[in-house]
């Protein structure tokens, strides 16, 4: 059967989900495992914020103020909800899936961010 909260399948004789979804109370557990945030999107976002740098450093070069106040603004900004995604909010997901689009899709979709950012402490 599939979880409602994750979207894991499980066998059918299954009463809880790994993401700690209790399919016989329809509630949520403590997950039987910690999910760790996968080092892909660390790495993600390390190049995302370097590619930024390299924007900065453009604008520096073309004496560009608005564009500085941009991308430094855009880095704080991915940096802060990069944050919040490790405290476990889902909302911080979304938000840098908007971000970061169209390659933000690609490693912010990932099963595994999911389920971390869903689980209970």
């Amino acid at each position: 059967m599939k979880c409602p909260r994750c979207g894991l399948i499980n066998p059918e004789i299954a009463q809880r989900c790994d993401c700690g979804y209790d399919f016989v109370t329809h509630g949520v557990e403590k997950p039987h495992f910690k999910q760790t945030l996968p080092g892909q999107v660390k790495g993600f976002l390390i190049l995302v914020v370097i590619w930024n740098a390299l924007g900065v450093v453009q604008a520096i070069v073309w004496r560009n103020v608005y564009g500085i106040i941009a991308a430094l603004l855009w880095t704080f900004a991915l940096y802060a909800l990069y944050l919040q995604m490790v405290k476990k909010k889902a909302w911080a997901r979304i938000a840098l899936i908007v971000l970061t689009f169209p390659f933000g899709l690609v490693f912010l979709l990932l099963p595994e961010v999911k389920i971390y950012v869903l689980q209970k402490d």
